[in-house]
């Protein structure tokens, strides 16, 4: 049986670093919608991940469609810190890139800079489902 360390060195938690009474959190990346979403509370289970979350991710990706973009994915990576989170990640129609290859190419220049009316949505969804954008 192969056992896995512990993490000697946890990264922070940039998700609870942050300071709301609201029950989840949205830092945004630079690519034109996307964002990642976690609760503001300390959450490594899906047992106890809260029900709006998954309400939320499914409410920001059907904005980003409406809005154009063919493929919204969903991407759930907890590596850097145990912390559960939802990457959700827009595919623009110019994106020649798709799947897993378009979002590892994230932090890559050049990105689709966010757009006035994808801020727009994205402050409309943000009050509706109690999300503190960071």
């Amino acid at each position: 049986m192969t056992t896995v360390p512990p993490q000697s060195n946890p990264a922070p938690n940039p998700f609870t670093a942050i300071r709301t009474d609201k029950p989840l959190v949205a830092v945004c990346g630079a690519r034109n919608g996307y964002i990642m979403l976690a609760p503001t509370q300390e959450i490594t289970d899906y047992a106890s991940l809260p029900d709006a979350m998954p309400l939320a991710a499914k409410a920001w990706a059907t904005r980003l469609e409406q809005l154009g973009s063919p493929r919204a994915y969903w991407i759930t990576l907890s590596e850097m810190t145990p912390h559960l989170h939802i990457h959700i990640f827009p595919r623009w129609p110019q994106d020649e890139l798709r799947g897993i290859s378009l979002f590892e190419s994230r932090d890559s220049a050049p990105q689709p800079e966010w757009s006035r009316e994808i801020q727009a949505a994205l402050a409309d969804w943000a009050q509706t489902h109690q999300v503190e954008i960071a």
